[in-house]
């Protein structure tokens, strides 16, 4: 596989942050943080949480970053930190409900207006879908990652991969056939 001159780059920036070189920890913060905050975004569907978590993920890429072996593996290992922080603040919060016994269950509405694009109609579709469906077609079709990488990225067979991405492609075209959204 051949890689881009941003990969090549970014895999420096990596080796020299292992040196705990300053300036390039600067560089891939600035090159990373709008893909760091989508993600944590992407899990949490609330940007001033996203905010925080994208800061923590941060924290711990920066701190364990003389870890990662092979520098290529940046966008996963990263991506990988991402998800663990998020699953963690998704347990707290979930300890914290629990706790106080409030089992309020808020409905929140993706958009209040209905969108008038198939685009539009299409993200709220797939906000409705399970969060590990959603995971999976993030993951496929916005981020390109192979199915292989999916497979460690989530700790699962490949074939389990393949499968949820085509159960949510199964239930992302019944939704939209059940919506009238074709």
């Amino acid at each position: 596989m051949k890689r881009s001159s941003n990969q090549i780059f970014d895999e420096l920036l990596v080796l020299r942050c292992q040196d705990k070189d300053q300036t390039a920890v600067g560089l891939l913060w600035k090159r990373w943080q709008p893909k760091v905050l989508s993600w944590s975004y992407g899990f949490l569907k609330d940007q001033d949480q996203a905010y925080e978590i994208a800061q923590e993920s941060w924290v711990s890429i920066i701190k364990s970053i003389h870890k990662l072996n092979d520098p290529a593996l940046f966008r996963f290992w990263a991506y990988k930190i991402v998800q663990r922080r998020a699953a963690d603040w998704i347990k707290k919060q979930q300890r914290e409900r629990n706790s106080i016994h409030q089992f309020k269950v808020e409905n929140v509405s993706t958009s209040e207006a209905e969108p008038q694009d198939k685009m539009g109609l299409m993200l709220v579709a797939i906000h409705d879908l399970p969060q590990q469906h959603q995971q999976v077609l993030r993951l496929f079709y916005l981020e390109k990652t192979p199915i292989k990488i999916i497979a460690q990225l989530l700790d699962k067979p490949e074939g389990t991969i393949k499968s949820s991405l085509h159960y949510a492609r199964e239930q992302l075209k019944m939704k939209l056939k059940n919506e009238s959204y074709e």
